[in-house]
């Protein structure tokens, strides 16, 4: 009963029918509790899917406290160094830059990214991930220096994989964003048309709203220089 409420739960939220979602992972949650015990990985994976629903609709305090709920369970079974720790940390990192907590957000990042880097089949992409996000959080506390750092690191990983061209367009594209923010524009302007093939290499149209926001940079940045 419970596992079928979780999947009812989660088509919810896909769908977006939040009161819905919570309704029924909410049920779900009870019936996992009464049936498999509250430090059930069943507990966990359901805490965090309502810690979603609360983040879909901007709730970042009822959302952290599911999230941070389900990490404790999933450190109790797994230990503090599973692959889906790092995950969970991600969520918690990611709700803590909604409301401006730089500094806790990177710490739940570099956390997540040591745990990976620990893991003997570790997903480079993943870690590459992890990188660009520490990348826009620097950026987003106006740390360019370590910014354009996790920047170069997430694109480096990912060209050496070759894998997600849509990942390595990302962080060419936030790397013009520092060259223009210290007003290297032509430097700036270099990283976005490299960012602008790679988009179109992963099949993006430019309607998309990445590769528009990356051709109206393109065509800021020429403008400038024109007049210089």
């Amino acid at each position: 009963a419970g596992d079928t409420m979780l999947k009812i739960g989660e088509v919810h939220r896909i769908r977006q029918e939040f009161d819905l979602a919570v309704e029924t992972l909410t049920k779900a949650l009870e019936t996992f509790k009464s049936t498999v015990g509250e430090e059930h990985l069943s507990v966990a994976n359901t805490l965090r899917n309502l810690g979603y629903v609360c983040d879909a609709k901007h709730d970042y305090r009822e959302a952290m406290k599911f999230h941070k709920q389900g990490l404790n369970i999933l450190k109790i079974n797994l230990g503090s160094n599973h692959v889906s720790i790092a995950a969970s940390l991600d969520d918690i990192a990611g709700i803590y830059q909604k409301v401006s907590k730089y500094e806790k957000a990177l710490k739940c990042l570099e956390e997540s990214l040591r745990i990976r880097k620990l893991q003997k089949d570790c997903d480079g992409m993943e870690i590459a991930t992890n990188l660009f996000g520490m990348g826009i959080i620097y950026a987003a506390n106006n740390d360019n220096d370590k910014a354009m750092e996790c920047y170069h690191s997430s694109l480096e990983i990912s060209c050496q994989i070759g894998s997600n061209p849509k990942l390595e367009a990302q962080a060419l594209h936030q790397i013009g964003c520092v060259y223009a923010a210290l007003f290297n524009y032509r430097d700036a302007l270099q990283n976005w048309r490299t960012s602008l093939s790679k988009y179109r290499e992963a099949g993006l149209d430019d309607d998309h709203y990445m590769v528009a926001c990356t051709l109206g940079n393109i065509e800021m940045a020429e403008n400038v220089l024109a007049v210089n």
